[in-house]
């Protein structure tokens, strides 16, 4: 199993983003090309692999995660490798693509309402914590502050970024969640130099921002699930981050489709964030910035690729005006013709 883990875990690509970002050095890392499609397989498995070195795992044991579904699919992974069971809550908002996924991987899933505060006795993370605490044979990982959650990320995702930008890199974009992939990667990058810039990102309604500058916290609900719950991550470690800034849910998800159309990349609502995010800021022409990409699209077919779903949420996403006028005049065409098919 070592050689599969090693042959499929990390290493994953960075391309430039020369359509969506023109006359500027933005630079992205494609996570999904982890095999369960997204970042959080690295956290995951070296939280289960340092637990099952330490002792605290052997064969045939369970574990439980509280999760918006890529930090379980990654426990879904470590599981097959050490042989171990999994039960994963999440909450009433995660795709069903995600739990789906989960189901097929072999773990039990929980879905909790998410009208609950996460870490409310009926929240997903405070059910995780309860069934933990109720039996001794559960190991509980908990994301939010485990540590090699961080470290990961210190010791694969950060020196992974430094050797392939050729350690020429000014700015780094990566959303929080955890605070687990930007406290990792910002503790190697400024290691190796103090002037890179680590910019954190979220939603509007998140609280890391107003944290992060010693404001008021107040949480509002928000469109993009696996980012910036209504409490503040253990893993998240400010001395590591220089700003946060935050995303309308409308730019994320037409981000989305952009990215798809202009560079041929299909991802998910919080890489959508991010590299709004990094649109937005004032990235000097001769700096290079790199963007985390957390996931893929393919989890979210019936939230971001949903067109109730956009309409219920009240998303627009524009559509190319040559293609709306293709598209316009085959649907005469049919019509016509009396073909009795549908233009799309």
């Amino acid at each position: 199993m070592k050689s599969l883990v090693n042959a499929v875990l990390g290493n994953t690509p960075i391309i430039k983003l020369d359509t969506l970002f023109n006359n500027k050095n933005v630079y992205a890392k494609l996570e999904y090309y982890n095999p369960t499609f997204s970042i959080k397989d690295r956290a995951a498995f070296n939280m289960v692999k340092q637990a099952w070195d330490n002792g605290k795992l052997k064969k045939g044991d369970t574990i439980i995660e509280a999760t918006s579904g890529n930090t379980g699919l990654g426990l879904c992974f470590a599981a097959s490798v050490y042989e171990l069971h999994l039960i994963c809550t999440v909450f009433s908002d995660v795709p069903i693509e995600k739990i789906n996924l989960l189901k097929a991987f072999g773990a039990i899933v929980i879905i909790c309402d998410s009208k609950y505060p996460s870490s409310g006795e009926k929240g997903y993370v405070g059910v995780a914590k309860r069934i933990a605490e109720k039996y001794e044979n559960v190991y509980y990982v908990d994301q939010f502050n485990n540590n090699n959650n961080v470290m990961a990320h210190y010791y694969s995702t950060g020196p992974e970024i430094w050797n392939q930008m050729n350690a020429d890199i000014d700015y780094l974009f990566a959303t929080i969640g955890t605070g687990g992939t930007i406290s990792g990667i910002g503790k190697y990058l400024k290691e190796k130099n103090p002037s890179v810039k680590i910019i954190g990102v979220e939603p509007v309604g998140g609280i890391y921002k107003s944290h992060f500058n010693k404001e008021d916290e107040h949480y509002m609900d928000h469109l993009i699930q696996s980012i910036s719950d209504d409490f503040i991550s253990g893993n998240f470690k400010q001395e590591y981050v220089d700003e946060v800034v935050q995303v309308e849910d409308q730019h994320s998800f037409s981000m989305c489709y952009e990215a798809m159309r202009k560079e041929g990349i299909m991802i998910g609502t919080s890489s959508g964030c991010v590299l709004s995010a990094a649109r937005e800021y004032d990235i000097p022409a001769e700096k290079k910035a790199l963007c985390i990409i957390p996931d893929l699209g393919l989890k979210y077919m019936d939230t971001l690729f949903n067109d109730q779903y956009l309409s219920e949420n009240n998303i627009i996403v524009e559509d190319c005006p040559k293609r709306k006028q293709i598209a316009d005049d085959l649907r005469d065409f049919c019509f016509a013709k009396d073909l009795d098919c549908q233009v799309c």
